[in-house]
């Protein structure tokens, strides 16, 4: 999956290597931007690719093994052993008669040991070599680790593809805790705002009498907690800006705040053909048919222990005493060699086999997994859909509600402990649409996780929705 750099990304890295100062923050981020600067960095990413790279390099190598290798020597050596001193002159072709010792052949003394071939005393030979190896046959063992590569290398692509979809959600994750943070943030101020107003209310109905000093106290308690709410709010606006930033490899120091909320498409597809979409094209699960049939490739390495191997050699050598002063001779051969009695092998057989058992195992239960997993992530997506509705709903008239209340407490006929109590419940139905906003776009994530359909394209802007659904700015 290929993603298309967004256009401010570049104006955002350009800003950051000039240095820009925190009091001269770069531009809010969009979702693209933020997941553009993590798959440039993140360590998983690079993981996978660096695993992607070092799979082509094994098919580079298997693909070698095919074709024939070409080795050049260059040798020098001098010895006064016997044996190697005859065979460098023979090898340079300068060997004579005398090297037998015939200066000191005696037909009536044939136990004479000659000096000239016994001690010939030290020489040396200067040895060129080109060397051709050519494999014909080597039982299918070639083929198959070749197969098995290729498996493995494919398997990679598809760790590579998880990997970045699995970045992708967790970007998403991180991206809409920020919004999510920087809505729990508003609410948290509307509720001070509120508090503060009824701890004014309060103090100039007492001072006209109608209310008791009790009821203040309620109000300035009230407050205070508030106010603490707001403090939670900061701390984990703080956290969830820390977390993307991690994500992102935002420099430290410098001032991150992101654009509007995203949320994932949700597939309109019933559950069966949704199950069916994940077994085909979730990477996770592609990854392990790659590494079943890499198995059964090892199945057939192993066989080919059992079979006849063919070579082909071709060699051209140049020896003499001196560089320049070299004979040429060369060498042509095949070999054919047929490993007929070897127990070990058969020890190779049951552990190919077993691999490829255990891989299918591996296999099966992942496939398992995922059914129960994209049924369970369909389900929450649905319902959080429903509890988003249901918030949104509960808010608008909570809001009705504590607006009459205020009302009637600002005219006399409304207790402050009425008054607090339908507060509190706003301010919780508020925070109650804020996480049901997140858990919806979570959810529709997972869901097209597990389905292997979560790329940016999934991905759309939701405009407007606080100020739209009853949740502050």
């Amino acid at each position: 999956m290929s993603l298309r750099p967004h256009k401010k990304t570049y104006s955002v890295l350009i800003a950051l290597l000039m240095g820009a100062s925190a009091s001269q923050p770069v531009a809010a981020l969009d979702f693209n931007q933020c997941l553009d600067l993590a798959l440039k960095q993140n360590p998983q990413m690079l993981l996978a690719h660096a695993r992607q790279a070092e799979a082509k390099g094994a098919v580079s190598v298997a693909r070698g093994h095919l074709l024939p290798s070409l080795a050049a020597s260059f040798s020098a050596s001098q010895s006064n052993n016997a044996l190697t001193v005859f065979g460098m002159k023979l090898s340079q072709r300068q060997a004579t008669f005398n090297d037998f010792g015939a200066s000191q052949f005696n037909p009536d003394a044939l136990g004479v040991a000659p000096t000239g071939l016994n001690q010939p005393g030290s020489y040396h030979n200067f040895g060129t070599r080109l060397q051709l190896e050519i494999p014909i046959w080597t039982g299918g063992a070639t083929w198959g680790r070749l197969s098995q590569a290729r498996a493995m290398l494919e398997a990679a692509q598809s760790g590579d593809v998880m990997a970045r979809q699995k970045l992708i959600f967790a970007v998403l994750q991180a991206y809409d805790s920020v919004i999510a943070a920087n809505a729990g943030m508003a609410v948290a101020d509307k509720a001070q705002r509120a508090a503060a107003a009824y701890v004014k209310t309060s103090r100039s109905l007492l001072a006209h009498g109608v209310l008791v000093k009790s009821d203040l106290l309620s109000a300035e308690v009230y407050l205070e907690k508030a106010e603490l709410a707001v403090e939670s709010a900061h701390n984990a606006q703080a956290n969830a800006l820390d977390n993307l930033a991690m994500l992102v490899g935002w420099p430290t120091g410098q001032t991150l705040t992101v654009d509007g909320p995203v949320q994932p498409i949700l597939p309109t597809l019933p559950l069966a053909s949704l199950q069916g979409d994940a077994l085909t094209r979730n990477a996770g699960i592609g990854a392990l048919r790659h590494k079943v049939r890499a198995a059964q490739d090892g199945i057939r390495v192993a066989r080919a222990a059992y079979l006849p191997h063919v070579n082909a050699m071709a060699n051209q050598e140049w020896n003499g005493s001196t560089p320049g002063n070299a004979a040429p001779s060369y060498t042509i051969g095949g070999e054919v060699t047929w490993n007929a009695l070897d127990f070990a092998r058969g020890g190779g057989m049951d552990r190919a086999r077993a691999e490829r058992e255990q891989a299918m195992a591996v296999l099966q239960e992942a496939q398992d997994k995922l059914r129960l997993r994209v049924a369970q992530v369909w389900r929450s997506a649905r319902e959080a859909a429903l509890r988003v509705k249901m918030r949104v709903l509960a808010v608008r008239q909570m809001e009705e509600a504590q607006r009459l209340v205020r009302l009637r407490y600002e005219n006399g006929i409304e207790t402050v402990t009425s008054l607090l109590h339908g507060q509190a419940e706003l301010d919780q139905a508020r925070a109650e649409l804020v996480t049901a906003h997140y858990a919806e776009a979570v959810d529709r994530g997972a869901l097209l996780l597990a389905i292997g359909k979560l790329n940016p394209q999934e991905i759309v802007g939701v405009r407007n929705r606080p100020a739209a659904e009853g949740v502050p700015q």
